[in-house]
């Protein structure tokens, strides 16, 4: 509790047990009043003493409540409220008999009904009762805060941590990148210079659109299918003209908002792990469609090689590259976006983003 809150809840607990004192006093000088001004009959001097009976022991229950809100900074326990229950029980149920007979002595109670003799344990059973309800409800309240704080506490961390992996990852992809394309220009000029300066204007390109933006972490679909396209420009040229590019991309999705980076992963995971590693011409597609899953709308993005596949040895999805998109997707969407990974027809890797659409 901040040291404003405290401040805040004394004044509150002051002007509280002044009103209930206040008006504790007021019922009393009021039934003062009555029996000075005119004598009641039996009947209504029996019911004026259950008042101030009640109205006493609700007032000492209360305030043993505050003092319980007081002395505790956490919510007590069962066995602890159990005592605190037991102490109002014995300094209610006393002072609710003295009541009694004190009223006794001044006029006679021959017409209260005899249930209403039981008047002060049926009074402190219920505030018991009440308080212990109440004492239930708050439990459950302060618990249910507590588990949705650490469910924000969790999904912020790891949305954090996705954030932090993205930095490591970027500072990895850009140097790698730029170093084997600038490798490969320099070798070009020598025997292909017009495929040289083809390749270098990819490359400023690419830099120019990515340079803006690559600090972020959200971007949309056209910018990030016009980075790759680019991107897969630069590695054709690299690897000598067997790579086959295929990029398919509805325009109408050019404005969804999407993580950056994570096609450009996928793409670079099916280079590098996949047509790199086959002799003689491969492929690589890639293609962003809207499409419907179980009544759905949904976008698929997918990357697709006719690499070796995954080997004897390889596990599907395992890859720190892959969890770190998993984990993003899962900050980014609640949980409403997956990553699949499988062998492709015909041989090779399929990788399948896919995230919520709007309706078809």
């Amino acid at each position: 509790m901040s040291p404003k809150t405290g401040v805040w809840m004394s004044r509150l607990s002051r002007g509280a047990i002044i009103a209930h004192s206040a008006m504790l006093l007021g019922s009393q000088l009021a039934v003062a009043a009555i029996w000075l001004i005119k004598k009641p009959t039996d009947k209504m001097w029996a019911l004026n003493v259950a008042v101030t009976c009640g109205a006493t022991i609700f007032y000492l229950s209360w305030l043993l409540a505050m003092m319980i809100d007081k002395h505790f900074e956490r919510m007590p326990t069962t066995e602890e409220f159990r005592k605190w229950a037991g102490l109002a029980a014995l300094l209610g149920l006393p002072v609710g008999h003295l009541i009694f007979f004190m009223a006794g002595k001044i006029q006679t109670l021959s017409a209260m009904p005899s249930f209403m003799w039981f008047f002060p344990e049926l009074m402190v059973g219920g505030l018991i009762a009440f308080c212990y309800l109440r004492f239930t409800y708050v439990r459950q309240w302060h618990e249910r805060l507590s588990s949705e704080a650490l469910k924000r506490h969790s999904a912020e961390q790891g949305q954090a941590l996705a954030e932090a992996r993205l930095t490591l990852l970027q500072a990895q992809i850009e140097p790698h990148f730029l170093y084997n394309t600038l490798a490969s220009v320099q070798h070009l000029l020598r025997k292909d210079p017009e495929n040289a300066d083809f390749l270098l204007s990819q490359l400023i390109s690419y830099l120019r659109q990515a340079i803006p933006d690559v600090r972020g972490t959200g971007s949309v679909l056209g910018r990030e299918f016009s980075l790759i396209e680019t991107y897969l420009n630069i590695v054709r040229v690299r690897m000598g003209g067997r790579l086959e590019v295929d990029v398919q991309f509805d325009p109408a999705l050019a404005d969804v908002p999407f993580p950056n980076l994570i096609i450009h992963t996928l793409v670079e995971n099916a280079i590098k792990h996949g047509v790199e590693l086959k002799p003689g011409p491969v492929g690589i597609a890639v293609q962003a469609v809207r499409v419907a899953h179980e009544g759905q709308a949904r976008i698929d993005i997918t990357v697709k090689d006719n690499g070796p596949g995954f080997g004897a040895g390889d596990t599907v999805g395992t890859g720190v590259g892959l969890i770190n998109i998993r984990a993003r997707l899962a900050a980014a969407y609640q949980g409403r976006a997956r990553l699949d990974i499988s062998d492709a027809p015909g041989g090779g890797v399929c990788a399948t983003v896919s995230i919520p659409g709007n309706p078809i």
